[in-house]
């Protein structure tokens, strides 16, 4: 490995570390592309490498966002629990109309009515704070998203909800 790999593969790694240190403070993306553009920028006309000029990705986002108020941890908590009982909804909706059978004494399209209007806003509430990290210099994608990233989020429930349909209907529950 040359010299020049060794340093771009330093820069890459900081980058790297500090993209994910800045969105664990939830810095918006711009932000974070405009930080990750002035540190590559000093690292390029001085030489030195990123730690010994910024000091580690966690120190210096430390140190960036000293002031920055961070949103309560309960947010996030109740976020993971309405985005679970969306899911538990949505799955039990699509069951009960695959299946013909009513859920608690309910028919399968209440439930999936529930799971969206509590599924929409979190989803809303997510894509708010996963917001893209672009270069400020070029405009492209700092964090290029995952081409397979959405059909496994949208895909795998619905395998799964699937295949308890079918094994439902493959074994039955009336024996």
């Amino acid at each position: 490995m040359t010299t020049d790999d060794t340093v771009e593969k330093t820069i890459t790694t900081y980058r790297e570390s500090l993209i994910m240190a800045l969105r664990l403070k939830d810095v918006p993306g711009d932000r974070i592309g405009q930080i990750v553009a002035e540190v590559e920028s000093h690292v390029a006309d001085t030489g030195e490498s990123p730690t010994e000029a910024f000091g580690t990705p966690r120190d210096y986002a430390t140190h960036l966002t000293a002031g920055h108020r961070r949103d309560p941890w309960w947010h996030t908590a109740l976020g993971a629990l309405l985005a679970g009982i969306a899911g538990w909804f949505l799955a039990q909706g699509a069951l009960s109309i695959l299946l013909g059978e009513t859920y608690l004494g309910q028919p399968g399209w209440l439930w999936l009515a529930l799971g969206l209007i509590i599924a929409v806003p979190a989803g809303v509430t997510v894509y708010r704070r996963s917001t893209r990290v672009r270069d400020p210099r070029t405009g492209a994608d700092m964090v290029p998203p995952l081409r397979w990233g959405l059909a496994a989020l949208i895909g795998l429930p619905i395998a799964i909800v699937l295949i308890a349909w079918g094994l439902i209907e493959m074994f039955g529950t009336n024996n």
